[in-house]
């Protein structure tokens, strides 16, 4: 009994699997912008390709792009926290450091008036306050800020050294 084969059809590999597939490749390193056109050129192959009836390959290249472009883009946002996390932590930090800066002077003026029995309006001399034979260092903001410092001992509640950056004075100091 003789039996007739029915011709196989050529197939043909989908070129969105191979953009897909490139462009996750190119996603998950060099360039991680390109992570979300794998995607969807991996979605839109593989759908293709079930719709064929198997006169489209390549869905193997069209789902590994797929999980590549996931990959970069999980990547890419992951990167993306931790720079703005970095950055914000570090204006953060800076901040912090300004108002222990501020603090500290005010609290070596406080003290000094305290020992040598200053009064409010009295010229502060900072030569004793400041410097290598006063209680501190010069002080300097770690954002590059400018200090300015009062000529005289201020009233309890007014800050004795403020910073140039806006954002650097110290939100509660009414008991300094």
């Amino acid at each position: 009994m003789e039996t007739s084969q029915m011709p196989m059809l050529p197939t043909k590999t989908s070129g969105l699997a191979i953009a897909s597939l490139v462009t996750g490749l190119i996603g998950v390193a060099p360039f991680p912008i390109v992570a979300p056109l794998a995607i969807i050129f991996g979605h839109m192959a593989m759908s293709r390709i079930k719709k064929s009836s198997g006169q489209v390959s390549g869905f193997g290249m069209a789902l590994a792009g797929t999980i590549l472009g996931y990959v970069g883009l999980v990547w890419c946002i992951t990167a993306m926290i931790i720079i703005s996390g970095a950055t914000a932590s570090t204006e953060e930090s800076d901040r912090h450091g300004c108002f222990m800066n501020t603090r500290n002077v005010q609290l070596a003026v406080r003290g000094h008036q305290n020992m040598t029995s200053l009064n409010v309006g009295d010229p502060i001399e900072w030569n004793v306050i400041i410097g290598p034979d006063g209680y501190l260092p010069q002080p300097s903001c770690p954002a590059g800020g400018i200090y300015t410092f009062a000529n005289t001992i201020p009233t309890i509640g007014t800050v004795i050294c403020q910073c140039s950056h806006a954002d650097h004075v110290p939100p509660s100091h009414a008991d300094w």
